[in-house]
């Protein structure tokens, strides 16, 4: 299966509630205001969001398509803004050029599937890089197992500390490894859930903040996690982790269980951050570079 295959398959749940609602609405009637307002409101429940809803209508108005024959032709005009829209997001975490080792730190509510993205991840890079998975969720033990289950199944080295060791200390000496010995990524997990967002907050800025002692800032990607079948939800974490961590990538799991996937493209519009990979299935293999066009056309079902 190719790539746009397997965006069209694990985009199934958002293609068709958009793509049927919308060829529903669309080849029957001439586009007159009424068909606009139901096409508004196909958009937004589909998680698009008001502010780009509102720029897709216009598009369409603009288009002057009022045949109800041509409705593929309408389709085609949102896809076509859709990507417009999402190719500045569209940038690679890491690349052959970032300085060694490159620190991949990870950030994200629990359940927004940090962990399965981290062991999904190692699978995306070259085997012959020499890779540090360490565990800086030192207070919840099972989440210390699933991240070693997933590394050794990956064939990647693993660093943990003690159970309720500080998170900040661990990062501190699995970096200090990283360096020592050479290794080309250090992929840290962290913790999701304290007793409050600050706590959370400040032991992640510390984290960071250690890890800096150790490499250069232009090493470290801050990589935000995000659970895909929250849809709009999604905003609020970005907003809290955003303006505290500096964040570098974006990460979008799950979106293959949702029909909320028009998120993103709000996500998108409003934040200058990068969309680096998308969870479209449960596999390992199941994690992809986010492609803008891909996205676009697949959430429409769009064939060319």
């Amino acid at each position: 299966m190719g790539i746009f295959s397997n965006f069209n398959f694990g985009l199934k749940k958002t293609s068709s509630f958009l793509s049927t609602n919308l060829k529903s609405v669309l080849s029957a009637r001439k586009i007159d205001q009424d068909v606009l307002d139901e096409i508004e409101s196909i958009l937004l429940s589909a998680d698009i969001g008001i502010e780009v809803t509102n720029h897709l209508i216009q598009k369409i108005q603009s288009s002057k398509i009022s045949n109800p024959e041509d409705f593929k032709l309408v389709l085609k005009v949102l896809s076509d803004e859709l990507e417009i829209i999402l190719k500045p997001r569209q940038k690679l975490l890491i690349n052959s050029e970032d300085n060694k080792p490159t620190v991949l730190l990870f950030i994200g509510a629990n359940g927004s599937g940090k962990t399965t993205s981290i062991g999904k991840l190692i699978n995306t890079i070259p085997k012959k890089n020499k890779i540090l998975v360490v565990a800086c969720d030192t207070f919840r033990a099972a989440a210390v197992e699933q991240l070693k289950e997933w590394s050794n199944k990956q064939k990647a080295d693993f660093f943990q500390g003690k159970i309720e060791q500080d998170p900040a200390s661990v990062a501190f000496n699995a970096c200090q490894k990283g360096v020592e010995e050479n290794f080309d990524y250090v992929i840290i997990d962290t913790a999701g859930r304290l007793s409050n967002n600050t706590n959370l907050l400040n032991q992640l800025i510390k984290i960071k903040s250690v890890v800096k002692k150790i490499v250069d800032e232009g090493s470290i990607r801050t990589v935000l996690v995000l659970d895909g079948t929250n849809g709009s939800n999604m905003i609020n974490q970005v907003d809290v982790f955003g303006k505290a961590m500096n964040v570098n990538g974006l990460i979008i799991t799950k979106i293959d269980g949702t029909a909320k996937g028009g998120a993103l493209i709000s996500i998108a519009k409003k934040y200058e951050i990068p969309i680096n990979f998308v969870g479209l299935g449960e596999k390992v293999e199941d994690l992809y570079t986010f492609n803008a066009k891909n996205f676009s056309q697949s959430i429409l079902e769009i064939e060319e």
